[in-house]
């Protein structure tokens, strides 16, 4: 069974917002190679924005990368961890080098056992934690990082 939409429903389907609403701005949407994070990527850059996507799997984030230059994107996929702080701090750099700013982040990437409360472990438990919370976490104070220096 397949979930969610194609690329081709992704690049065609009705947008919500007034086109150009984000052209000239640079988003970052971790999570970005599939699901949720690559919906919100093209709806992004559909927009106008320049878009990172960042994910786990490069695979994944080249094949995602790939349909949104399809509709004239401009795309960098950059392979990280959310639950690495230095990660984290250099992937904003690595933004901020290519594009030159960063405007805009998306923290959609998270995670979750498809299993019941109570039969998690705690070493699930943590990764759960670690990367839903945490992650976030290293990603937003990274962005306020370059928002606000000197700080």
């Amino acid at each position: 069974m397949a979930f969610g939409r194609s690329d081709d429903e992704l690049a065609t389907m009705p947008l919500t917002y007034r086109d150009g609403l984000f052209a000239g701005q640079v988003a970052l949407v971790t999570g970005g190679g599939r699901g949720i994070g690559k919906a919100i990527a093209f709806q992004l850059a559909r927009l106008g924005a320049k878009v990172v996507i960042t994910g786990r799997n490069i695979e994944r984030l080249d094949a995602s990368a790939a349909a949104l230059r399809k509709i004239g994107a401009d795309v960098l996929p950059l392979p990280m961890s959310i639950r690495d702080p230095d990660m984290a701090t250099d992937t904003i750099a690595r933004t901020i080098a290519h594009f030159g700013r960063l405007d805009l982040l998306v923290n959609n990437a998270g995670g979750q056992f498809p299993q019941a409360a109570i039969d998690f472990k705690p070493k699930g438990w943590l990764a759960v934690i670690d990367t839903n919370l945490n992650g976030s976490w290293w990603m937003m104070q990274a962005a306020a990082r370059h928002w606000h220096p000197g700080r």
